[in-house]
């Protein structure tokens, strides 16, 4: 539910903080901050931040940045008369920073401001554009309390064409992209979002025909499952701008932070975290969950991956993402060997190619996906009774020896070309937790197989083509949903 609060704020304290400086709020929803920031090229652009309450160090929430038209600023994303998306989105979680581009608001620069507004900027001013926007998203991405793998944006018009720019010139993940009413978008930009995998939102009013055209190419042109748009046809008194499309009507705002709230906020939290394991060797991994995980007493299924021996702990993420967005937590184990799970030797190490021992109880590498689980249900709100485990080629091959040893833990199974080997045939047999096998017709196809025929409650799918493990999902992206739905199903 979307209450409604009081604008005023009561000023708390002033502080430097290097060469920005913020002035902050207290409110009852959430704190705002008033920030500086000195972009590439020397120009000062300001902003205002608006974090949750309680946000920090320890308790990071997603983030969305805000960019307004040319012709407006900032306050674009306030509301008049009623709470905007600035002001809303802290309300339900999400940190937001609004900023004047620079030409607009504060963002004036030296000897600025003009005594007449300019509602056109100058070519110099255009070309660099974009440098606001990546020093926006680098700023936010490392501010305490904002998660610098969850930020998305929203953008207007003007600012679409440069937030792609920047984009691709900085090293913070745009996880989601809000694009209203784009004006001026080159090939370049169109051709850079048909190739990205993050969701897109286009939006446009119908009476702009060439702007509400290139939106809904964009929208086309996505290859992420996610993407969609929204559209309206003007209102009554002719006016249509973007930011009435997004801001003012209640229908398309409602959708725009629900979609923000399952693609940004929705991708969970992710922490680093390192395991020793029995026999005294240390792993590492990603354990990524939901933001009210333990929330309420509610309790919710965990899955462990298990990379492929190539692989490393961020190499599923994409899938991670998937599971997140259906509630459930999930930790990647980062193999001995793998990684950062070395102790000083390499997976070809002999120490470490123990491996391929005939006795599973005699093989390291079981213990890590043991060691996985282990953690899984030791975190509070995490539901012991519905683990299940996600692995690909190796990795599925010890989640396999895993099972074999503690069958009673694992209840479902999604598994990726797996590597069979003759010692399996003594255990396979009496897993009976319910396992779904996938692989590509040219590879691992027969070992996958063989594997279906062992288990007595498995399916099996195989696509066409020439892929393994993760790999799978770029020549059919649709692997990442089919295995989302059976661990969600069957947990």
């Amino acid at each position: 539910m979307i209450r409604w609060f009081c604008n005023s704020f009561l000023l708390v304290l002033a502080l430097h903080v290097g060469m920005t400086t913020q002035l902050i709020y207290a409110q009852d929803s959430y704190i705002t901050k008033e920030i500086d920031y000195e972009t590439e090229d020397g120009w000062t652009i300001s902003g205002t931040l608006r974090l949750p309450q309680g946000a920090g160090r320890n308790n990071e929430n997603s983030g969305i940045l805000l960019l307004h038209e040319k012709e407006h600023d900032r306050s674009e994303f306030v509301g008049i008369g009623r709470p905007g998306l600035a002001r809303m989105l802290p309300e339900l979680g999400i940190a937001t920073l609004n900023i004047d581009l620079r030409g607009r608001g504060a963002s004036q620069g030296k000897g600025q401001p003009d005594v007449n507004e300019r509602h056109d900027f100058s070519t110099l001013t255009n070309d660099n554009t974009h440098l606001d926007i990546k020093g926006a998203l680098e700023f936010m991405s490392k501010y305490p309390g904002v998660d610098g793998l969850r930020i998305g944006i929203i953008a207007m018009e003007y600012s679409g064409e440069y937030a792609i720019r920047a984009i691709q010139e900085t090293l913070v993940p745009t996880r989601a992209l809000v694009f209203i009413g784009g004006t001026n978008i080159s090939q370049a930009s169109k051709d850079y979002l048909a190739s990205v995998n993050f969701p897109i939102l286009t939006g446009a009013y119908t009476v702009n025909r060439q702007i509400f055209k290139d939106m809904v190419d964009i929208y086309a042109g996505s290859n992420n499952p996610y993407s969609d748009v929204i559209t309206s046809h003007p209102t009554d008194d002719g006016y249509h701008d973007s930011a009435r499309l997004l801001n003012e009507t209640s229908r398309h705002m409602a959708f725009t932070i629900d979609w923000l709230s399952t693609h940004v906020k929705g991708m969970g939290r992710n922490r680093v975290i390192t395991v020793t394991i029995k026999d005294g060797f240390t792993i590492h991994g990603n354990f990524r969950y939901p933001d009210d995980l333990g929330k309420d007493g509610q309790k919710i299924p965990g899955v462990v991956i298990a990379p492929g021996g190539r692989s490393n702990r961020d190499s599923y993420f994409g899938f991670e993402e998937d599971l997140v967005r259906r509630g459930i937590a999930m930790v990647s184990v980062e193999q001995r060997g793998r990684g950062q799970s070395t102790m000083g030797m390499s997976f070809d190490d002999p120490k470490v190619m123990r491996f391929w021992e005939e006795d599973p109880t005699k093989s390291p590498y079981y213990l890590d996906v043991l060691a996985g689980i282990d953690f899984l249900v030791e975190q509070d709100g995490v539901d012991v009774n519905r683990i299940g485990l996600l692995g690909g080629a190796r990795g599925a091959r010890n989640g396999v020896l895993a099972t074999a040893l503690d069958p009673d833990r694992i209840k479902a199974m999604a598994l990726m070309s797996v590597y069979y080997e003759e010692d399996m045939d003594a255990v396979l047999p009496i897993i009976n937790s319910s396992t779904l096998l996938i692989a590509t017709e040219h590879r691992n196809s027969e070992s996958t197989i063989r594997v279906h025929e062992a288990m007595p409650n498995s399916d099996l799918i195989i696509y066409r083509g020439d892929a393994q493990t993760h790999h799978m999902r770029d020549i059919h992206p649709g692997i990442v949903q089919d295995m989302g739905q059976f661990l969600e199903r069957e947990l």
